[in-house]
């Protein structure tokens, strides 16, 4: 009888430490994959943000040059028309 029960706990505990390890590599493999789509999100972002300060800093040089190389009268025209709408 012993010799029959210790077959049975050892294909028992043979088995749980089975599914033990592949629980555990697919948790491994999810708890990587979350972490690299994070990284990749930061990434994106800090792409995104520095684009988005590169088109202002563009905007602004060209706004700046317009307005130096613009007449007085145009100036005050676009002025009296702004202050309108």
């Amino acid at each position: 009888m012993i010799p029959i029960l210790t077959t049975l706990l050892t294909g028992i505990g043979r088995r749980f430490a089975y599914c033990g390890a592949i629980i555990a590599a697919v948790g491994a493999a999810v708890w990587i994959l979350f972490r690299q789509g994070k990284h990749a999100a930061e990434a994106d972002l800090a792409i995104r943000r520095a684009d988005a300060r590169v088109r202002a800093l563009q905007t602004s040089k060209d706004i700046r040059h317009d307005l130096q190389n613009t007449d007085r009268a145009d100036l005050e025209r676009r002025a009296d028309r702004w202050m309108r709408d």
